[in-house]
This record gives C-alpha cells, sequence and structure tokens, in this order.
C-alpha cells in the first residue's frame, strides 16, 4: 500500500520528470506507458540509470488512466491563474480525477502519470487540494510552494548565483545569498516603503493557501460549499487592509485609496523583476481581448456587476439561479464577489473578485499583442506584491461597511417600531 506522505515528493522539482531522484535519493518507479513520448523509446535505460543510485524505490502501481485532456489543454509552459474561466474548468476537472480515485495507490498513480503531462502550476494546485479534501489523506503538511516554485517570488538573478554557489562550492563552504532591499524599485517610489510587507513570503503564500482551503470550484460539494466561506472571505481581506493602513501610517503614506473609478488611470506601476511582465505608471485599464485565453471582456461588465451588487445591497436580497429571493448577508454578499460555485446566481452577479484582477494583470498588455502574459496580480501566489492589489480590494470592502450599515437600519428601525408599541 502506497504512503500518503510519499504524495508530497511529486510536489519537489515540478520541471523534472517524474522518474528523476526526489527527497533522499528517492525515485518513483513507474510502468513504462507512464513515460511521455520524449523518453519512452529510451525508457528502460533512463529507469536503470536513475535507479542504480537510488536508495529507496516507490512502486507505481499500473492502473487504468482517466482521460486527462481538459487538464492538459493549458501548455506545459504557460502560466496558471485561478482568475481566468478556462484555467479553472480545467483545475476543476483534475481536482475531480483526483478526488474520484479510490486508494492512495491509485491516487498516486494517476498523480505520477499526470505529472509530466499537466502543466506544473496546476498540477500543484490540483494535487493539493486533493491532499486537502480526501478523508485518507488528513494530516498531511502541504510542501511549501515557494519550495516548489520559487521562481515566483525570487529575482531570476539571484538564481544565477545560486547556480554558481551550489555547482562550484562543496556542501557546508556554501555562503547565503543575499537579495537586495531595493530590487523592485528605489526610494524614489513612494510606494516602495512597503516592499517588506507586499513582497513578504509569508502574506504571499497564505493568500495562496486561502484558495486551496477554499477552492473556488469542484464537483463534491464539501469541498467548494463551506461554512462561514463568504463571511471568511470578507473578514480575510478586511484585516489584510486594516494591517495595511497601519503599515502605511507608519511610513507617513495616506490611507490606500479605493480604486472605484475603472475609467481612470492607476498611477502606481508595480516592477517585478521576475518572469511577471511589469505595469507602468498611470496604466489606464482596457478592455479585454484575450482569445487564447478565451477571455472576451469590456470593463462596463465590472461596472454592471458592480451596479447590481449595490442594487442588492438596498434591496437587501439577491436572486438566485431558480430566481427566487435571498435574503442578503455578508455571507451571501461575500460569495458572490468572490464568485465560487456557492455564490446564488454567477450568471447575474458576475465575477468581480477575479475579474477586477484580471482587468490590473493585462493593463499592459490587454490584447496579447505583445504576447506578455498576465501581471503578478492575476496569480493569485503573487497578487499581494501589486500596490493596485490593495486599491482593488479597498473597492470591495466598501460593499462589506454598506451592508453592515444597511443591517443596522434595519435592526434600529425595528427597535424603534417596537418601542412606539
Amino acid at each position: 500500500m502506497a504512503d500518503k506522505y510519499d504524495l508530497l515528493l511529486l510536489l519537489e522539482r515540478p520541471y523534472e520528470p517524474v522518474f528523476m531522484e526526489r527527497g533522499r535519493k528517492t525515485i518513483f518507479d513507474v510502468p513504462e506507458k507512464f513515460l511521455t513520448e520524449r523518453y519512452r523509446m529510451v525508457g528502460n535505460e533512463l529507469l536503470e540509470r536513475f535507479g542504480q543510485e537510488a536508495g529507496r524505490r516507490i512502486s507505481v502501481t499500473d492502473i487504468t488512466l482517466p482521460d486527462l485532456h481538459i487538464p492538459m489543454q493549458l501548455p506545459r509552459k504557460a502560466q496558471f491563474t485561478l482568475c481566468i474561466p478556462a484555467h479553472r474548468f480545467m483545475a476543476r476537472r483534475l481536482i475531480d480525477i483526483f478526488m474520484a480515485m479510490n486508494t492512495i495507490d491509485e491516487l498516486q498513480s494517476v498523480a505520477a502519470y499526470a505529472h509530466d503531462r499537466v502543466n506544473p502550476y496546476l498540477f500543484n494546485y490540483a494535487l493539493s487540494v486533493a491532499v486537502l479534501h480526501r478523508e485518507d489523506t488528513k494530516g498531511v503538511g502541504l510542501l511549501s510552494f515557494v519550495q516548489s516554485f520559487p521562481n515566483k517570488f525570487i529575482d531570476r538573478q539571484v538564481f544565477r548565483h545560486l547556480r554558481e554557489e551550489c555547482t562550484i562550492v562543496p556542501e557546508g563552504s556554501r555562503m547565503p545569498i543575499v537579495i537586495p532591499r531595493d530590487y523592485t524599485a528605489s526610494e524614489l517610489e513612494p510606494e516602495h516603503r512597503l516592499w517588506y510587507f507586499r513582497e513578504d513570503f509569508g502574506v504571499n503564500l497564505y493568500h495562496w493557501q486561502r484558495y486551496l482551503v477554499y477552492p473556488l470550484e469542484a464537483t463534491e460539494r464539501r469541498v467548494v460549499f463551506k461554512e462561514r466561506r463568504g463571511e471568511l472571505f470578507y473578514y480575510m481581506y478586511e484585516q489584510i487592509l486594516a494591517r495595511y493602513n497601519v503599515e502605511r501610517f507608519c511610513n507617513k503614506l495616506p490611507r490606500v485609496e479605493p480604486l472605484n473609478n475603472l475609467r481612470e488611470f492607476i498611477k502606481e506601476g508595480y516592477f517585478p523583476k521576475m518572469e511577471w511582465p511589469p505595469r507602468f505608471d498611470n496604466t489606464k485599464l482596457s478592455d479585454v481581448k484575450r482569445y487564447q485565453d478565451q477571455l472576451i471582456l469590456d470593463i462596463g461588465c465590472l461596472q454592471r456587476w458592480m451596479d447590481l451588487i449595490y442594487k442588492a445591497i438596498s434591496e437587501g436580497s439577491v436572486i438566485d439561479e431558480s430566481v427566487n429571493r435571498i435574503p442578503l448577508d455578508i455571507e451571501v454578499l461575500g460569495n458572490i464577489i468572490e464568485s465560487s460555485e456557492a455564490s446564488p446566481h454567477r450568471n447575474l452577479y458576475g465575477e468581480l473578485h477575479n475579474m477586477g484582477n484580471l482587468f490590473i494583470a493585462y493593463a499592459h498588455d490587454p490584447e496579447h499583442r505583445h504576447l506578455e502574459t498576465f501581471g503578478v496580480i492575476g496569480d493569485l501566489s503573487t497578487a499581494m506584491r501589486d500596490p493596485a492589489f490593495y486599491r482593488w480590494h479597498a473597492n470591495l470592502q466598501i460593499y462589506s461597511k454598506l451592508i453592515k450599515l444597511v443591517c443596522h437600519h434595519i435592526r434600529l428601525r425595528s427597535f424603534t417600531t417596537k418601542a412606539s408599541l
């Protein structure tokens, strides 16, 4: 029987074939049909070569493999984000496949097969969600995302020094590589005073972890529909913004200005100096036409969704997909704005949170004219690095304040009515 903790080895070295060494001289002994076409012709030679020095061999069971053509639609070298509906659809399919496996042996086999065929970021997300939500993998602590993909968090120039140090200098004599403080901006940029908050590994990893615990989509209902999900969505961002504003005050900066005018220029630029493209100062949001991502959206969509949510708050109720009225509270409002499958009516109220992130993330190349991918705010593991992230979420927090105000007036009116009686 497979060990559930061995699944974590599949999250290591995501760009290397599954048969290569992982952990402490451990290899996966996979059936030859699990190899990709590139390695199948020399399969026996490769398995012997990498198996000679292995201290431990994990036998992978040969099973009937599921259809992976939907998750495989995302190229292996492409970026992955939960904000793009097409990417979420692929992730949902892969999560469903992992969740449907009857045993850990079957899960290990399917994961080993998918490892070299599915986009590494998509694979990591789907397997992580499955490990967190399957009954037979409870207690397995996930590998930190920064260990699997340090390229998302560290300046690419640092890797040159790392390779030099690791290749030439023997273990035990290596020196630490210091990441400079001012590698994304200089002191001439006021927003850079908060670099230690926005670019902190921990806070960005916390943000990513939240979407592993609360996935946006999955066929198995319990994975998405969780108690107080919408309320905790608002509470998390409210607390992050509160702390961020305090840090701004300490650095002689004003409170975050909500990004509620979608036609204005975003004055804050951001140059991440990693694999993400930059956004220049005073960039204006534009309609998004990214055919390869199946995204055709205009800013009017965001404005329409905002108007519908304002209307729902003023009426104190929302309409579900069966055209029934549901009383509006912070739980329902959070689900609508986050736009998971827990939203009462996704088609009507849209995807305000996710698409707002994407409009900002694609502001530098909205039509894919320059073949650029989305910016850091489009990836939920790095979104908190961008100053515009806080402006957008400050705008979303206005809704929670409005609903609290409306609820307060309703309670006050009820109390006044009872008192007069």
